[in-house]
């Protein structure tokens, strides 16, 4: 795992969904595979034009302790051209204008994760 996502998640936190701009990869973890093609559609375009327009790494992590989703951007070191503050002004804007997308996501991974609800 890139050190970038190692210091930016919590010990008991575990990356679910990256889109990476750098290696031109979109990654969703595969016990989400079982969510319906419409949602797992609209999450890779949302994440993949967010990281084709802004550059770096989205990235959504579960909290098991938290039971919550996490959202962030991060750049590469050498990356100078990167925008933080519009990069995460984006990210925020995704965050709510998805809100119900995200709740239902939190409540799949509170019942597969923790085992909750």
């Amino acid at each position: 795992m890139d050190n970038n996502l190692k210091n930016n998640s919590k010990e008991n936190s575990f990356p679910i969904i990256i889109s990476n701009s750098y290696i031109k990869k979109y990654y969703l973890d595969n016990r989400l595979s079982v969510l319906p093609s419409e949602i797992k559609n609209t999450i890779k375009k949302l994440f993949v034009e967010l990281t084709e327009t802004v550059g770096g790494i989205a990235i959504i992590y579960y909290d098991i302790d938290e039971n919550d989703l996490i959202f962030r951007i991060n750049k590469e070191d050498d990356d100078y051209n990167f925008d933080e503050i519009e990069a995460n002004y984006k990210l925020s804007r995704i965050e709510k204008e998805n809100e119900q997308l995200f709740r239902e996501i939190n409540s799949f991974c509170k019942f597969k994760f923790n085992g909750l609800i």
